[in-house]
């Protein structure tokens, strides 16, 4: 009788204890989905966003009429992004700015970064001497021989704040 007694309430007593535990595995699987739940959303916004900002039909991939004036030329598009981009970051000297960039370094040297190249005839640049950022609009055109010539329009060197 004890020994049946005994094995009751060590029965009872794993029971209650695999239900706790099982309420703590759950109430744990829940905050994490949860998170996930957060996450795939912030990941799925920022993904709506880089979307957005990389197609805002301001490339020259996304223009037909830019497209189309270098293919009437004879040049492929990939070819043009390539070229303009190298010959811009080409420009970065080890021992002075840019000549693109109509500012002097003030920690440095000003170099080109990036670039976006929004049409035919203008990129986007975005330079900085590692403690000053800026970006030039830069217009380009490429003559007869394909050498492509540059002309900065306008620059602006954020505030160091």
């Amino acid at each position: 009788m004890y020994l049946f007694l005994f094995a009751v309430l060590y029965i009872i007593f794993q029971y209650a204890n695999v239900q706790k535990t099982f309420e703590v595995q759950q109430e744990e699987i829940t905050s994490l989905q949860a998170e996930v739940d957060t996450i795939t959303f912030q990941r799925d916004s920022l993904q709506t966003a880089l979307d957005l900002s990389t197609n805002d039909g301001f490339s020259l991939v996304d223009n037909d009429k830019a497209r189309a004036y270098f293919e009437d030329l004879g040049y492929e598009i990939s070819y043009i992004e390539k070229k303009v981009e190298s010959d811009i970051i080409s420009k970065n000297k080890i021992d002075t700015d840019n000549e693109l960039i109509p500012y002097s370094g003030m920690s440095g040297k000003f170099r080109v970064n990036r670039i976006k190249i929004l049409n035919h005839k203008w990129v986007l640049a975005e330079f900085t001497d590692s403690e000053y950022w800026g970006e030039a609009l830069i217009s380009y055109f490429i003559d007869e021989e394909g050498k492509i010539f540059f002309e900065t329009k306008d620059a602006f060197i954020y505030p160091n704040y």
